[in-house]
């Protein structure tokens, strides 16, 4: 199915091309890469114009059953096989480099069924706008404009300066020519090979290759999360895990602190905004978020959800607390939060908040509403007692509480009494911890703050 040049011993076996044969029904053709393997489907798309009826269109490629009657939808979906064909035999060529890689384990793909490609494929780089029905053409296209792009943009004295993306809403700076290549193959969202077994798409083989470790089945389990104790099997998957454990992102208008964008875009939606355009029909509630209408609604409005296990009298309204009651119940899984201090237990974060508070003086973190609970290792709910923050983060917080305590000198006001910090780097093998305080004989301890390197 494919050929491979003859290297020296110790090099890496690179492919000079692969042999790609043509899925249409009756025909035995060969052809050498994708460009050739688009150009031979071009010409059955050329005699299947000049005989057809201007009817119904049926692919005609194994495997697949495929219909409409738009001639342009029909070119689309037909150039479309050649490029998935040649992913499915590239992402196949890999795994037979790499047999120490485990197989897929997924369930297999059916035939040669492709997504549903309802408009042609149109180039994003500014004042271009180009359409292609071929997504083979549509990829090169963009290649091209990378390529001038650098030729334009690149000085005289042949200096190497940054080359800018000008796909629309982008402008991003890259160091050359291939790093801008690589760069907006992201924008045209190309991939390099599929799995050959469940048919899924890859940028490249690597993420390939984590797709077949990940797998339940092919888990080795040799890497565990010491945030919530999760497995995987290589430690690059765990560190690209690790990663949403670290707070990046922080708020400007409280001290609040988020993994991700998206959760600190819903913090400031929910506690420094106004807005709730969704109103419940049946009464004066607002809400921020349609999920949260439908939820209110659940609650308030909607008729309580009756066990289905019979002899089980328990009704309620959200699905939620139907499957809390299932595992707690009838499967013999109950919900513990537990308290860290006294191990005494609670049936809800709710209660072991109010318990933490009131029975051992504790304080919710700064710009955080409530206390955050991890599942341990034993299944039970305990306080989250450490936030992991970025550099950037830390230094952020440690800087508007220095600018703090320097205004209440100036106001003559009391000096709290501790402004020492340990900053702790998990990255570290020996786990080093720093203490950062402006005055090294201060009484007391304010607390620890954890930061992750970008190595993670």
């Amino acid at each position: 199915m494919y050929r491979q040049s003859t290297m020296p011993p110790g090099k890496r076996k690179k492919t000079v091309e692969i042999e790609l044969p043509c899925g249409w029904d009756g025909c035995l053709t060969i052809c050498r890469g994708e460009w050739d393997l688009n150009s031979h489907i071009t010409n059955h798309l050329i005699n299947l114009t000049a005989n057809g009826d201007g009817g119904n269109y049926i692919c005609s490629w194994s495997e697949c059953d495929f219909r409409t009657t738009n001639l342009e939808e029909f070119e689309r979906h037909a150039y479309y096989h050649g490029y998935y064909s040649h992913l499915l035999i590239q992402g196949k060529l890999e795994c037979d480099l790499h047999p120490e890689i485990p197989a897929c384990c997924a369930p297999g793909r059916l035939g040669n069924k492709l997504p549903d490609l309802m408009q042609n494929f149109l180039c994003g780089w500014t004042d271009c706008q180009r359409q292609f029905v071929s997504i083979v053409e549509f990829q090169d296209h963009i290649v091209q404009h990378a390529s001038f792009e650098y030729e334009i943009q690149k000085s005289p004295d042949d200096e190497r300066p940054k080359i800018q993306c000008n796909w629309q809403l982008c402008n991003k700076q890259l160091e050359n020519k291939y790093r801008l290549i690589e760069h907006i193959s992201t924008h045209s969202n190309k991939k390099q090979v599929a799995c050959h077994h469940c048919g899924e798409l890859f940028r490249t083989k690597t993420t390939l290759f984590d797709h077949l470790r990940r797998q339940p089945d092919n888990n080795t389990h040799k890497y565990q999360c010491a945030q919530c104790f999760k497995f995987f099997a290589t430690e690059k998957l765990l560190r690209s895990h690790a990663v949403r454990h670290v707070n990046c992102f922080k708020c400007t208008m409280c001290d609040m602190t988020c993994s991700t964008a998206g959760s600190l875009t819903t913090h400031i939606r929910y506690r420094h905004l106004k807005d709730k355009p969704f109103k419940c029909s049946e009464c004066d509630t607002r809400c921020v978020r349609e999920s949260d209408l439908v939820k209110h609604k659940q609650i308030v409005h909607c008729k309580k959800q009756q066990c289905d296990q019979p002899g089980c009298q328990y009704s309620v309204r959200t699905h939620t607390g139907m499957r809390r009651h299932f595992l707690e119940v009838h499967g013999n899984n109950p919900i513990f939060y537990a308290c860290h201090c006294c191990e005494r237990y609670f049936k809800s974060g709710k209660s072991l908040s109010v318990h933490l508070i009131k029975k051992h003086g504790f304080r919710l973190p700064s710009g955080h509403k409530r206390f955050t609970y991890n599942v341990d290792e034993n299944g039970f709910y305990r306080l989250e007692t450490t936030r992991i923050e970025s550099l950037e983060v830390t230094q952020q917080i440690l800087s508007m509480q220095s600018e703090a305590r320097e205004d209440e000198d100036e106001d003559d006001k009391p000096k709290t009494t501790g402004s020492c910090y340990e900053i702790v780097n998990p990255i570290n093998a020996e786990y080093e911890r720093i203490i950062v305080s402006s005055d090294p004989n201060e009484a007391e301890f304010i607390g620890e703050v954890i930061i992750s390197l970008p190595t993670l």
